[in-house]
């Protein structure tokens, strides 16, 4: 071989590799510059504030959910259940028993684990439309629950709880904190070997499971992970509206879940937070413009599934995956 066909064979192996570190460079700057923007909405007044909360703790709670669908294969129609139940919890600790928000958002996650496990035990026996349907029944069923006991309030649920340190700006960077940790541990989870089975699970559960991964205990685990963070996101919405109602628990806003983990994209870790914030301000530039904002809302649905089936990041990233690709030479 000459010398000029060993270079040129050099300098191949050495682009991908070049490309990688552009590309990992280039998420760490958007990561950072994202979190730094995060730090700095309280300077934005009380409304824009309120705001971002509210789409960090769907996105967390996006996310979880996220952990069941797509990386797990399993449709759940009833997830905002665990978003009621560690809610309630934590309005219960609060109202009824005089504990501290501290010791209520605990138990709100050891109730969303023991929960979770039990539904979790009686769903992942079935799949597909199944799943789906028993899922979704569970969470109507633990609607009515909480419209017909008065000990919850009954229709007009608990409120009046008091918000942490009195400051909806301080109260702000403790949700940021909790959710960029439970995200940051949601992604230590994906990449893990139990990550890994739940994805085996996903593509092919009869191979998985002649590969010795037992597919019902994962699949369970996989639905405990997803309750518990999801009721973590519900504990924490609380605290900051200061009150709970049924309608937590309705199936529609189990159906927000699914709607911003579409809108982001289900095949990408980040996907439901984008999904989260654009769902987000949609939703308060809609409302502010129409009362038909459901409409809106509707129409932006239909939309991403026509035109971006792997939703706003995953057609994002798989445009500039194409791009780098074809600059390398290499359509993959």
């Amino acid at each position: 071989m000459t010398g000029s066909g060993a270079r040129k064979e050099r300098d191949g192996e050495q682009k991908p590799k070049q490309g990688h570190e552009q590309e990992v460079s280039a998420g760490t700057i958007a990561l950072a510059v994202g979190i730094l923007l995060l730090l700095l909405v309280p300077l934005a007044g009380k409304h824009m504030t309120h705001l971002v909360a509210s789409a960090l703790l769907l996105a967390l709670a996006a996310t979880s959910f996220n952990l069941l669908f797509g990386y797990t294969g399993l449709l759940s129609f009833g997830h905002a259940l665990f978003w009621g139940v560690g809610g309630y919890t934590v309005a219960v600790m609060m109202a009824r028993f005089g504990f501290g928000y501290v010791e209520s958002v605990l138990a709100a996650l050891v109730m969303s684990a023991v929960v979770g496990a039990a539904i979790g035990f009686l769903c992942v026996r079935h799949t597909r439309i199944y799943f789906a349907i028993l899922t979704l029944a569970f969470g109507q069923m633990f609607y009515g629950i909480a419209v017909k006991w008065d000990f919850l309030g009954g229709s007009d649920g608990i409120y009046g709880l008091p918000r942490p340190f009195n400051s909806l700006e301080l109260y702000y960077y403790v949700v940021l904190a909790s959710v960029l940790v439970s995200l940051y541990v949601l992604r230590v989870v994906t990449r893990s070997s139990l990550g890994l089975s739940f994805m085996a699970v996903r593509d092919n559960a009869f191979r998985a499971e002649f590969l010795g991964i037992r597919v019902k205990v994962t699949r369970l685990q996989s639905f405990v992970i997803s309750a518990v963070f999801t009721g973590l996101a519900g504990a924490l919405w609380v605290l900051l509206e200061t009150a709970i109602g049924p309608e937590s628990m309705f199936w529609t806003h189990s159906a927000e879940f699914v709607f911003v983990t579409l809108l982001g994209g289900p095949s990408v870790f980040l996907g439901p937070l984008v999904g989260s914030f654009i769902y987000a301000f949609l939703a308060d530039a809609a409302m502010s413009l129409t009362e038909y904002w459901l409409f809106v809302i509707g129409a932006v649905l239909i939309g991403i599934v026509l035109f971006f089936p792997h939703g706003v990041l995953g057609y994002t990233l798989e445009r500039l995956g194409s791009r780098r690709g074809a600059v390398d030479g290499d359509g993959r």
